[in-house]
């Protein structure tokens, strides 16, 4: 079975969860502070790698939004300065567990890493960008998450999309091994439409940076 109420070793609180190539889906978002507890252990994690190169460590994406429906898989946006985060910073990482995955592909001045605890998927793993501080990137990213929060118009189309995506994907999407991906393209046109409303409105509440 694809969805499930309680999956074994899962406590029932955390309501529907649709698998997606082995990777918990939950219909009315992971247990917030569980995630905020993820995204501090990495801010410790990472000054403690880095030092005072940290500048400013925050959520970003749907981990950041409580309620959203989504994996739990953490974002974690970390502002450097100076950027690139220091080689030997990037070598204390790796022994730490994280991997180097180079330059992200939506922004060049975006290094980032994939580590956490626990099994790729689940709770306790994290997507960590590296960028420079005060990058457009970072105004970018806390425009969507403050507008998809504070409209309650916005965050209904956005959760609507990926639960309709994930049930899609579960329910007959492209393999097994290809429901993930199937399910990041099927949302993809919502989130990018939601993306240029928030800079917009950021942009008029007098806090975008460009």
């Amino acid at each position: 079975m694809p969805i499930s109420t309680s999956a074994p070793g899962r406590p029932a609180e955390d309501g529907e969860v649709i698998m997606l190539s082995g990777y918990p889906f939950y219909v009315s978002g992971p247990n917030p502070e569980k995630v905020a507890a993820v995204a501090e252990e990495v801010g410790r994690v990472l000054r403690d790698a880095c030092g005072d190169q940290v500048k400013a460590v925050d959520r970003m994406g749907s981990s950041a939004i409580d309620g959203i429906a989504g994996t739990p898989v953490c974002d974690v946006l970390a502002q450097l300065s100076p950027w690139p985060m220091a080689d030997d910073a990037k070598e204390r990482l790796i022994e730490m567990g994280f991997t180097f995955q180079g330059s992200a592909p939506h922004d060049p001045q975006d290094e980032w890493f994939f580590g956490g605890k626990g099994e790729p998927g689940h709770l306790g793993r994290v997507v960590l960008h590296t960028v420079p501080e005060g990058s457009q990137f970072v105004s970018d990213m806390k425009a969507f998450v403050e507008y998809v929060k504070y409209h309650p118009e916005a965050f209904k189309r956005y959760n609507d999309v990926k639960v309709e995506g994930a049930r899609v994907m579960a329910e007959g999407g492209p393999g097994v091994d290809g429901q993930m991906l199937g399910y990041k393209k099927k949302k993809n046109d919502v989130c990018n439409e939601i993306r240029r409303e928030a800079i917009e409105w950021w942009k008029r509440e007098g806090h975008y940076k460009n």
